[in-house]
């Protein structure tokens, strides 16, 4: 080890290693000599190499994200794609009809041979990204006279009038408008696949349930025609007027309206009040319900009003049209946003933009100031444009969730969510990376553990020292790799001494829920939450006559969760103050930074999924027994002391009134008044 980051040294000379990752991919090691023995050049050249390394691999995500195809796009491929599939497959079955092949005598096998070896192809391209030739058997296991048939996946592709997926992919993108590239044209390739694979499912169904191929039809009561008088001196006697079509509550609800339905007609969820309770455990919690009534209100707006029963694939498409022209991180976070409608704020986005690329194209001209970047305040570049996947997939999967049990009550047109909902294929680890030992140290020499100006002025060094959220939230969560939440909702009582060591108990209370059931575990206190005082803030809260562990961060009117508060209030203060955080790092990344730790130092799996709160595949007898708690003891000696700089100093709370829960800030209206 020569103790100088990302630098190695062998047989005395220094190398460079570096670990690079370019989006969800697997990522790659670079590693290259720095051609010197000497370790003050080492020194010197190591950091001018990782910065090239990161605006590399900053240009390198930037060209692959502009060169890629858009949500938008790709679910528009999807649906091009599917109406040729449609056509295709019913032309394919009609000349069955006409003329049996050659191969089968039996339409219905000569159909299933056809439907399977277009499916497996259809897989193929969308995993491979290209169909290579294979044999297809069409064997009957129920009739042994019949003979096998075994064909050339290329002699039956000509058969079934089936196109090749890079004509196809081609001709999509030629339609909506696209330029080609070799990775657009990948892109539609897997839509296109994606798509064939879709139709064929959904022509197996059809098939079983040939009434599913067209919206439910009404069928008007019978009426008496009308008869010719049988004289023309017959008095004329004027129609009976016809009576009025009775449209019934379903056909008239709207979607925010059909949410309240939906509560109502499912307790699981809370009921229309949500107070009902589940037998089986709690009920949706307040959150879950406005996250479901949210993907209502925004396709009543998209809808102007209209009632659910009318919606249709085109409705879905112009809110789909509507999330990637909106700004995730500003969406519905103010009072003014949730008082607007969606079109109304993605106008207002449209002209943030616009603002954006003003100052970007003024900085192009201004050559003499080097073309630096002025963005006005509020701005955004397209490229900040689009809710998130997990946002996104969450509000088309409770949309799909209401839709169809709404079905059962009244019919609707064909809904097809597959064009919108999108696989995740993100590796968990990848999302977020962990902070390195050197990152860990920059956070804990800033302010809140050094000195701080003042109380209103955290971020600004000084000498006051104060144990509070500020302080100890990020101590707790780089030594013990607790959620956010689980961390900022600790009650007093969820922490124990047992046998004259400290411990924490996460379990689920009153304040805040846990992620999953195997999330209720005990991790021991690391030995520089001891030495850094907890024990003894505990001690001074209960005195205080407190009841949580920082009570500074609950709300007052009882709304949204404590981890939310501690992330709006404290974390984006102390975020502002890292210039080497990336996108997704954030509080969560102490989880990764704790379990690479211990992978590292060999930790076993077992020991590592309990300080993470994971399943495991079989549950040890006494889990949390005196000797697992020493190995997990152990296990926490793994994770990097990047604290051992910090002096500990006399436990100093926050005055009581800071300590009260936070009011909620005054709406724009009550101050005006």
């Amino acid at each position: 080890m020569c103790g100088i980051q990302n630098v190695t040294r062998k047989h005395g000379t220094y190398y460079f290693r570096r670990l690079i990752r370019l989006g969800p991919d697997k990522p790659f090691r670079l590693r290259f000599s720095l051609r010197t023995t000497s370790r003050k050049r080492a020194t010197l050249l190591a950091p001018a190499m990782t910065l090239i390394c990161e605006r590399l691999a900053m240009n390198m995500i930037a060209k692959i994200a502009a060169d890629g195809l858009t949500a938008t796009q790709r679910a528009e491929i999807f649906r091009r794609q599917m109406l040729v599939e449609r056509d295709r497959l019913e032309v394919m079955h009609a000349q069955l009809h006409l003329l049996p092949p050659e191969d089968h005598d039996d339409i219905d096998n000569a159909l299933s041979l056809r439907l399977g070896a277009s499916e497996l192809a259809a897989m193929d391209g969308a995993s491979k990204g290209k169909v290579e030739d294979f044999l297809v058997a069409r064997i009957d296991p129920e009739a042994d006279d019949e003979p096998i048939v075994v064909m050339a996946w290329s002699d039956l592709a000509v058969s079934i009038a089936q196109d090749g997926a890079e004509e196809a992919a081609i001709a999509r993108l030629a339609e909506i408008g696209v330029e080609q590239s070799a990775l657009r044209e990948a892109m539609a390739r897997k839509v296109v696949n994606q798509a064939r694979i879709e139709a064929i499912r959904e022509f197996r169904q059809v098939l079983s349930n040939p009434g599913a191929a067209y919206a439910p039809v009404p069928v008007a009561g019978y009426e008496q025609p009308a008869q010719p008088p049988l004289n023309a001196s017959a008095p004329h006697i004027a129609p009976a007027p016809a009576a009025p079509t009775v449209a019934g509550p379903w056909a008239t609800m709207a979607p925010t309206a059909a949410v309240e339905k939906f509560f109502e007609h499912n307790p699981r969820t809370g009921g229309k009040d949500g107070k009902s309770r589940r037998k089986s455990g709690e009920p949706w919690t307040n959150k879950t319900r406005e996250q479901f009534r949210l993907p209502a209100l925004l396709l009543e707006q998209v809808m102007h009003g209209q009632p659910l029963a009318t919606v249709t694939h085109d409705h879905f498409v112009q809110l789909n049209n509507c999330f990637e022209a909106l700004h995730g991180p500003s969406f519905r976070k103010s009072p003014k946003h949730r008082e607007m409608t969606i079109w109304q704020i993605v106008e207002e986005t449209g002209e943030r933009v616009r603002q954006g690329e003003e100052a970007i194209a003024k900085a192009a001209r201004r050559k003499d100031k080097g073309g630096t970047v002025e963005m006005p305040a509020g701005a955004l570049t397209k490229d900040q444009l689009g809710l998130g996947l997990s946002t996104t997939n969450r509000h088309w999967g409770f949309l799909r969730q209401l839709t169809t049990w709404f079905i059962k009550h009244h019919p609707l047109s064909p809904l097809d969510y597959s064009a919108f909902i999108e696989n995740d294929d993100r590796n968990a680890r990848d999302q977020r990376d962990a902070y390195t030992e050197e990152q860990g140290r920059i956070l804990f020499s800033l302010p809140p553990w050094t000195g701080s100006k003042s109380l209103a002025r955290r971020m600004q060094p000084g000498s006051l020292l104060v144990h509070s959220a500020w302080y100890f939230v990020p101590l707790i969560g780089w030594y013990t790799g607790m959620r956010r939440e689980e961390i900022c909702g600790l009650l007093l009582d969820d922490i124990e001494v047992v046998d004259g060591h400290w411990q924490f108990d996460i379990r689920p209370t009153k304040i805040r829920r846990l992620k999953t059931i195997t999330s209720a575990r005990k991790l021991p206190f690391a030995s520089e939450l001891i030495r850094l005082g907890l024990p003894d803030y505990v001690t001074a809260l209960h005195a205080a006559g407190e009841t949580l562990l920082f009570p500074e961060l609950a709300a007052e009117s009882g709304k949204g969760t404590m981890g939310d508060g501690y992330y709006k209030t404290i974390w984006t203060k102390i975020a502002d103050a890292l210039p080497f955080l990336k996108a997704g790092q954030a509080t969560h990344s102490f989880r990764h930074t704790v379990i690479n730790a211990m992978k590292g130092a060999e930790v076993m799996p077992e020991l590592r999924a309990d300080f993470a709160g994971h399943k495991l595949s079989s549950e040890t007898e006494g889990r949390y027994s005196k000797a697992h708690m020493a190995l997990l003891r152990k296990a926490a000696k793994a994770i990097p002391n990047v604290t051992e700089h910090l002096e500990p100093f006399p436990i100093t709370l926050l005055p009581a009134r800071l300590r009260a829960p936070r009011k909620a800030r005054a709406s724009r209206q009550s101050k005006s008044t």
